[in-house]
């Protein structure tokens, strides 16, 4: 009982500091974390069990992929690439905007979305430096257009994966039910968060002026291009095929880094700047206290109201919607699917037509854009933000910002369910 409490007081803590707190995130989320590990708050929270309680394949690929983002980024590649596309759109924002987010829409869905918001926001910092604009609304519209891209395929999102495993739904299943629906919502999403951007036409013309640009003069660093980039797209590669070759994403990005320094012969010292460790710490310190919860039964109290609707397979459907567009964001994805798909699966398995998966899919995809806890990307791209200007986006502003965009969604996914569960 004192255990359960003390868990409960610590998660509280937690999201206090994360939410109001101007304390660094990253400290008191593994401080609070190593606290509930010290006095062993629940079975299983021990260093011999340490790979149950972290997921070091999310932290793994994070950590891989910043490497080698690092060692592209000092080359120009991401502005020979940025370049190359202003002069495809003609030096007009609103189309390269658009090719830019079918960009990130289509990397998300094939490839994951942690990798995207990686890969692809330098190019959207270097657009906003280049037009004088502030990069917030552009890294959250990439964020929500990520979020909703990886919702389209079985390995487009962290979530979808551990959803796949439990539920046992194949990768066209997922293309099928969720794809169509995914393109909606980021028409929507485009559509919506179009009129919160404040562009002037001094901007559109300085954007212009890259358009005349040589793409071949933002290359700064030939050499270490010509061996970066093939390791780079072996890794892409490496991800496509993860599920074939039956090899974890952390092992392609981690392996993937370590030839590329040792082909550069680099010291490892010279990009460990470069790592966001805060990020890593954080969702490390996340992942312990999301495991605590589990363990004292918290969430799997909640999960049973699920079966109240049994009866009701429509009611059903929109309570599990919109019930895991909501708790999602504040357990984040991969814990919160963790906690909630099991007891779906016993749904399903009492004669609950399996459509609810896709209830449940929508949703919680969906509610990853409400709050910056709702996927380890969310996280990533506000990191990546402060590295690069400084700038931060709060708890409120980032749930202001991702409601709007998501109830119009959570309205259309509402219709599409209704045809689903009928």
């Amino acid at each position: 009982m004192m255990s359960s409490i003390l868990v409960l007081i610590i998660a509280i803590l937690a999201y206090y500091f994360i939410i109001f707190g101007k304390v660094k995130k990253s400290i008191i989320v593994l401080t609070l974390s190593l606290v509930l590990f010290a006095v062993k708050a629940v079975d299983g929270l021990n260093l011999e069990n340490i790979g149950e309680v972290v997921n070091f394949n999310a932290l793994g690929l994070l950590l891989g992929m910043m490497i080698i983002v690092a060692v592209l980024k000092g080359t120009g590649f991401f502005q020979y690439a940025a370049v190359k596309m202003i002069r495809f759109a003609g030096g007009s924002f609103w189309k390269t905007l658009i090719l830019l987010m079918i960009l990130v829409f289509l990397v998300s869905a094939f490839l994951d979305n942690l990798i995207t918001i990686i890969l692809l926001s330098p190019m959207i910092f270097l657009i906003a430096d280049t037009m004088g604009m502030n990069p917030v609304p552009l890294i959250l519209l990439t964020i929500f257009i990520d979020n909703i891209g990886g919702m389209s395929t079985l390995i487009g999102s962290p979530l979808n994966i551990v959803l796949g495993s439990i539920s046992g739904l194949s990768f066209n299943e997922f293309l099928k039910n969720l794809g169509g629906f995914a393109v909606v919502a980021f028409m929507m999403t485009f559509m919506v968060f179009r009129k919160r951007l404040k562009i002037t036409a001094e901007m559109k013309e300085k954007l212009k002026s890259i358009s005349a640009m040589d793409p071949r003069k933002a290359i700064t660093d030939l050499k270490t291009l010509k061996k970066a980039l093939p390791i780079f797209l072996m890794v892409l590669v490496g991800f496509s095929l993860h599920s074939v070759i039956e090899i974890d994403l952390s092992i392609v990005a981690l392996l993937g880094a370590g030839v590329l320094l040792l082909l550069l012969d680099a010291d490892f010292e010279k990009f460990s700047k470069e790592i966001d460790w805060d990020t890593l710490f954080f969702y490390m310190g996340l992942f312990v206290i999301s495991y605590s919860l589990e363990k004292i039964g918290v969430i799997s109290s909640i999960s049973r109201f699920f079966s109240i609707f049994k009866g009701h397979p429509v009611i059903l459907g929109l309570f599990v919607m919109w019930f895991s567009a909501f708790i999602i964001p504040f357990l984040s994805a991969v814990p919160g699917t963790l906690i909630l798909a099991p007891a779906l699966k016993l749904l399903v398995a009492s004669g609950v037509s399996p459509n609810i998966w896709w209830a449940f899919a929508l949703g919680a995809n969906l509610g990853t854009n409400l709050t910056p806890l709702g996927a380890v990307q969310n996280i990533v791209g506000i990191s990546l933000l402060e590295k690069h200007s400084g700038q931060t986006i709060s708890f409120g502003k980032f749930f202001k910002e991702g409601f709007i965009t998501m109830l119009p969604n959570l309205v259309l996914a509402s219709i599409y369910v209704i045809f689903l569960m009928k």
